[in-house]
């Protein structure tokens, strides 16, 4: 929770600039929101009050994101503005990509509307054209949630701040654990296991380990 729940949340409230009310009729297209960043983003985005389309591709995934509470699915594989146009959106107002830019570069920089701001936690290994978002004046931020302590900034302390909201969230059930696998004890059998799982690329959530082995 502390990783995916900081990154979600500077990506959401600090690089995107959100607030926690005054969203209604806003629109947020989430890359990935089936992954841990974009569980943790589905949710705090709905408690919001954000309109959010996220995207997946498997059933087991697209149930995972629907019961996260997106308001519409689409498929990344597939080409994602023609998706967004036909369920009736034009533009959407913020961008949270949460894998592969460049493959979605093209499409995010045709969908967000003027003015918008997109956000990126996944690094480029292509050079990426920002001057296509020059005639909207969109705004681009990448996030990085060690940043902070990397560089120790004066704003350190935020992550604090951060933290103690997300126990709050998850004590009074307005966040949803996002754990989606389970094993114990902490083995090595068992990372190979977990290890197996996130490299094969279909997660959703997280994997988490507990209890060592007596």
């Amino acid at each position: 929770m502390p990783l995916v729940g900081l990154t979600a949340y500077e990506s959401l409230f600090e690089q995107l600039q959100l607030n926690w009310t005054g969203n209604a009729g806003q629109t947020i297209l989430i890359i990935n929101g089936a992954g841990g960043v974009g569980s943790m983003a589905v949710q705090l985005a709905k408690l919001a009050g954000l309109t959010v389309i996220a995207t997946a591709s498997r059933p087991a995934s697209i149930a995972w994101v629907r019961q996260l509470g997106a308001d519409l699915i689409i498929d990344h594989h597939q080409e994602l503005s023609a998706q967004v146009h036909r369920a009736g959106y034009h533009y959407v107002d913020y961008v949270l990509n949460l894998n592969n830019l460049d493959a979605h570069w093209q499409e995010i920089a045709t969908l967000i509307k003027p003015d918008g701001r997109i956000v990126a936690t996944t690094e480029n290994h292509r050079l990426i054209d920002l001057q296509k978002l020059t005639k909207k004046r969109a705004t681009f931020a990448w996030e990085w949630m060690y940043s902070k302590s990397y560089y120790q900034t004066a704003t350190q302390i935020s992550q604090h701040h951060i933290l103690t909201h997300l126990a709050e969230l998850y004590e009074n059930a307005s966040l949803q654990p996002i754990n989606k696998l389970h094993y114990s004890p902490i083995n090595a059998a068992n990372l190979k296991r977990a290890h197996a799982a996130v490299e094969a690329g279909t997660m959703v959530g997280k994997v988490v380990l507990t209890g060592w082995e007596p």
